[in-house]
């Protein structure tokens, strides 16, 4: 009997299973894939992630952003720069592979190479049942096995359809070397209710596109074909392989991450930024806060985990539901965002202080508000008012 079991060890598992071991608890993680394991994923952390973690997270780290060149449909292009860092570029076989090491000297003990088939919540303790028939029992269970893990999409019935779809690639540097450095390339149009990416790594490009899954149908391959053809940064590089994953981002309606005995984080309760697709900073926060809320149940000996809960109504989902609202403005109006950003990239510059986390989504739509209604923007005033104005 093992005191909390943790399904999948990406940065919210290991995560989770590294901030319990270390205050003494017996903790099993599992996970299907073997480490270090290449994971499809641009690899862009924000610096608010160095806030809430205890240990150096530096030598993962193979480039620092100091902002971004902006293009419209892989044009128009435009730099909005800053004096400081907003994030960084990290490969995810290297980095998750360096969060489970923390976790194995914590003294979590790992099993690697092993798909969790299925849960049952006896009241008492949880029940894992693995490939194999091999089954272990714990008295919490944290999922974190992903969008297509069998907890958040069997256990707590979440659903897959509301994510956002993408493509993406590791481009070797081309014959004139590395020519880019410590900046982002983002792209507005070239997908439906998404963005394309082009991230400087190490040896590689991350280069990718994302989407409404719903609205992308079955042409994320032709967009992302005609992203990398037209965009001047990868004219001449060649692609040969290229992956494609989903992104399970918050929606409104989600089942609550909190069931008996099991919490979700991370990926696996859609805990995911709804506009920019940021997973790894929420991966990593929530995995700490449902690690803290499995800690005082296990010292109380009481089973309730709705502090969790609690903790996500006021901490994550306000920002989330906020970034809703600027996906809604910014994904359906990409040409009109665009021509604002041109014409002000102070509004960008003020946006990468939410993503250090300087400031709140909910304080940056207050202060655009106020900033575009006494600009000649007529169309965009309208629309602010409509969802963000009390009536």
């Amino acid at each position: 009997m093992y005191d909390a079991i943790v399904a999948g060890l990406g940065p919210a598992g290991s995560t989770a299973a590294y901030s319990l071991a270390q205050k003494g608890w017996k903790v099993l993680g599992i996970d299907k894939a073997r480490f270090p394991r290449y994971k499809s994923c641009g690899g862009c952390i924000s610096t608010k992630i160095e806030r809430i973690l205890d240990f150096d997270i530096k030598e993962t780290v193979e480039e620092t952003a100091f902002g971004a060149t902006f293009t419209y449909k892989a044009g128009r292009t435009m730099d909005i720069l800053s004096d400081r860092p907003v994030g960084y570029n990290v490969m995810r076989d290297v980095f998750d592979d360096h969060l489970l090491k923390k976790a194995r000297e914590a003294g979590v003990e790992v099993i690697e190479g092993l798909r969790v088939k299925g849960v049952a919540d006896s009241g008492g303790f949880v029940t894992v049942f693995c490939e194999g028939g091999q089954e272990f029992k714990a008295k919490f269970l944290i999922g974190s096995d992903g969008s297509s893990g069998v907890v958040g999409r069997e256990y707590f019935g979440l659903d897959p359809k509301e994510a956002a779809i993408s493509i993406t690639a590791e481009v070797p540097y081309g014959p004139a070397g590395k020519t880019v450095h410590n900046k982002l390339f983002i792209d507005f149009g070239s997908i439906p209710f998404g963005y394309g990416w082009i991230f400087p790594k190490k040896d590689f490009l991350s280069v990718g596109i994302a989407g409404d899954a719903a609205k992308v149908g079955g042409k994320v391959k032709d967009y992302f074909n005609e992203f990398v053809s037209t965009h001047e940064a990868l004219k001449g590089l060649k692609i040969d392989h290229r992956d494609g994953w989903t992104v399970p981002i918050f929606y409104t309606g989600a089942a609550t991450p909190v069931r008996g005995r099991v919490v979700l984080a991370g990926d696996t309760g859609h805990l995911v930024d709804p506009f920019l697709g940021e997973g790894i900073y929420y991966a990593i926060r929530t995995a700490k806060a449902a690690a803290v809320a499995v800690d005082t149940a296990l010292k109380t000996g009481d089973a309730d985990l709705s502090s969790y809960k609690d903790w996500l109504e006021k901490e994550v989902y306000p920002e989330f539901r906020s970034a809703e609202r600027l996906s809604d403005l910014v994904y359906d109006h990409p040409r009109l965002w665009y021509s604002i950003i041109e014409k002000d990239h102070d509004i960008m510059r003020r946006y990468y202080n939410v993503i250090r986390g300087e400031e709140t989504a909910d304080s940056f739509y207050s202060w655009v508000y106020n900033k575009v209604k006494s600009k000649p923007w007529k169309v965009l005033r309208r629309w602010i008012e409509s969802r963000f104005m009390p009536a």
